[in-house]
């Protein structure tokens, strides 16, 4: 009866998470705010600055990471302790699309939480300084599973655009944050302005982030630009030249934030 109740992938994800010193855990409310985006340039930041770095992509029903490194045709290498995860640019990778490829996940209750325990459990990262984890968007069973699991020394940053309805929805992603003792360090205003001819325009409107970031004891916003370089990248498929961005440049803030905790 008691074998009945132990799930051996729990200790699996124990065991796999004792050499990776910190993780930073990437949320939004909703879909569509630039998340992946800001995650791999965290990382590839990171990375640069010559630290072992990890990339999880978590988003079952959108996991683009892969593709935003040009892995999407790359699997993971097999190893006695698990999927040793495909390196790029100094970051190691790994996504559910590389079990899904190009097929949808029809997934939902359980068999969600069984994808991210899953991939937690069979993954070999080896030694880290950092884990960065592009979260599944909302506050749903795949958050709450990740969140249970990723528990090493971890913190957050919450992703928004300025849309009203972007940031209704991240009061329920900070809330859940507080419940879970998870410390925010930063909230993040994705394509905010756009830069013309050296004029800033908020074609979205403007939100007062410093506001929420009070109510929640956050201490730095970020506001980032909408930068039509960084789609010429995507298109050419060379990741790295994301550190060239105005988006990299302002970033580094955060970067500045994880160096001093």
């Amino acid at each position: 009866m008691l074998s009945e109740k132990i799930d051996p992938r729990d200790l699996a994800i124990e065991k796999k998470f004792r050499n990776i010193k910190r993780s930073l855990l990437v949320l939004s409310g909703k879909g569509g705010v630039g998340k992946s985006i800001i995650s791999t340039t965290i990382s590839l930041l990171l990375a640069n600055k010559g630290y072992k770095t990890g990339l999880l992509d978590l988003d079952l029903h959108g996991p683009v990471i892969p593709t935003i490194f040009s892995l999407e045709h790359v699997e993971p290498e097999e190893s006695k302790h698990g999927l040793i995860p495909p390196q790029a640019y100094g970051v190691k990778v790994m996504s559910l699309a590389f079990f899904a490829r190009d097929e949808p996940l029809p997934l939902r209750g359980k068999s969600k939480v069984d994808a991210i325990k899953e991939v937690l459990a069979i993954t070999n990262w080896g030694n880290l300084d950092f884990l960065v984890v592009d979260m599944p968007p909302g506050t749903g069973d795949e958050v709450l599973t990740a969140a249970r699991y990723v528990r090493n020394e971890r913190t957050a940053v919450v992703v928004t655009t300025p849309s009203k309805l972007s940031v209704s929805v991240i009061l329920r992603t900070m809330n859940l944050l507080k419940d879970l003792k998870i410390p925010i360090i930063a909230l993040i205003n994705n394509m905010a302005y756009l830069n013309i001819n050296e004029k800033m325009i908020r074609i979205f409107g403007k939100i007062d982030l410093e506001n929420l970031a009070n109510k929640f004891n956050v201490r730095t916003c970020i506001e980032l630009p909408i930068e039509p370089q960084i789609n010429e990248i995507l298109e050419i498929g060379d990741a790295k030249k994301l550190l060239d961005t105005i988006v990299a440049s302002k970033l580094k803030e955060l970067i500045e934030i994880l160096e001093v905790k």
